[in-house]
């Protein structure tokens, strides 16, 4: 019993304390704002696709009408010439090719469409900037290559022996092509000089040109960590406050009109408020119908206790059950004649089996009440039970 009033007095005071947190005013949540999550450069069918922390601009819009919350600083993307453009902090322009917001990452190409030439412009990142090189998913392999500027005039023997020209960098009157640096002093002529070198990222240290020219034309891939969102669809990233550059995850519906989300950092906490709530309930539900069966088996045991000191010369009638074969076959029998005919003192009807009686068949009386049924009916009835099966009297 000390057990139940403990639990008891646990349970109502974690209801209260469930109430208490669920009747306190809530504060005021950052409701965000409705940006335009459809903003494609280009044909909508090929084009990208850019939410936050992104936000596309036309090249010669200074604002696009929306919030400042829906772009992260230093996300900014221009569309020009049906590409969308962004600038990093090297202060170059790239194109984007392609966003994983999951996992972070951006694949970005020359806005001429010749990827070689990031490897001779400096493509180098500060320390601080928003995007970095992803060492993970960057190739563990580099060929150190040296590009070289050849006159198209020169006619020497080296030319046959260098790889392929690089075409989106040469013009009419000059050819910008690579080699390695381990074969360039053995490719030296004085048509050529070296206008930069480079690590290329390459699949294999196989030294093949095909597999250098993959390299030379895959697309930069970097990453961002900051702002850290790692939301999966159906969520969306955003800022968590009107201030301050904290973003958190939300909801389809967290933007919608009249609709106050609850702040998505905090939705753990609300879960366990109804687990805590729904635990009191049920400790409550649980110690209630443990008192009122102690309360039952109480008063059981009372009835049980004055019912065997109650002083009685024969046994109580509940506690008498069949009668034996020798009792029963006391009980007077009857055989109906061939015609069918019965008494009128005596129903048609067994009210044992509900079957009427048919000639020949052998009856059972009992004498107490003279209500009669078929023998076999009744014989089976008398040894499980002593009542009549209608009125309920007890043998004398």
């Amino acid at each position: 019993m000390a057990t139940l009033r403990i639990s008891f007095i646990f349970s109502i005071v974690l209801l209260l304390f469930h109430s208490t947190k669920s009747t306190t005013p809530p504060q005021k949540k950052f409701k965000p704002p409705i940006c335009d999550k459809r903003q494609y450069c280009g044909t909508p069918e090929l084009g990208l696709l850019f939410n936050f922390p992104f936000q596309l601009r036309e090249e010669n819009q200074i604002s696009n009408n929306q919030s400042d919350r829906c772009v992260y600083p230093g996300f900014e993307v221009v569309c020009k010439n049906k590409q969308p453009l962004i600038t990093l902090s090297n202060g170059k322009e790239y194109v984007i090719k392609n966003i994983s917001y999951e996992s972070q990452r951006i694949w970005m190409d020359d806005p001429n469409d010749c990827p070689p030439r990031r490897f001779l412009q400096n493509i180098d990142l500060n320390d601080d900037s928003l995007f970095q090189r992803d060492r993970l998913y960057h190739s563990t392999h580099y060929e150190n290559v040296t590009f070289l500027n050849c006159t198209k005039n020169a006619k020497e023997p080296m030319f046959d022996h260098l790889p392929n020209n690089i075409p989106c960098l040469s013009n009419d009157n000059y050819l910008i092509m690579y080699a390695l640096q381990s074969l360039l002093g053995n490719l030296w002529s004085p048509s050529c000089h070296e206008i930069g070198s480079a690590k290329v990222p390459v699949k294999d240290k196989s030294g093949q040109p095909m597999v250098i020219m993959e390299g030379l034309y895959s697309n930069l891939m970097l990453r961002w960590n900051t702002p850290l969102c790692g939301c999966k669809a159906p969520q969306y990233c955003g800022f968590a406050s009107d201030r301050g550059l904290d973003v958190t995850c939300y909801g389809y519906f967290d933007n919608m009109p009249g609709v106050n989300p609850p702040s998505p950092k905090h939705e753990n906490i609300y879960f366990f408020e109804v687990v805590w709530g729904v635990t009191g309930i049920l400790l409550l539900m649980g110690v209630t119908l443990s008192l009122c069966k102690d309360r039952q088996q109480n008063h059981i045991q009372q009835t049980q206790t004055i019912i065997i000191i109650e002083p009685s010369d024969r046994e109580p009638s509940w506690f008498v059950f069949g009668l034996d074969h020798s009792r029963i076959e006391q009980y007077p029998k009857i055989q109906l004649v061939e015609s069918g005919q019965l008494p009128k003192s005596i129903d048609n009807v067994c009210s044992i089996c509900l079957g009427e009686y048919k000639p020949m068949e052998t009856l059972r009386s009992i004498p107490q009440c003279n209500h009669h049924f078929h023998a076999d009916c009744i014989d089976v009835w008398l040894k499980m039970n002593a009542t009549c099966p209608l009125c309920r009297n007890l043998p004398e």
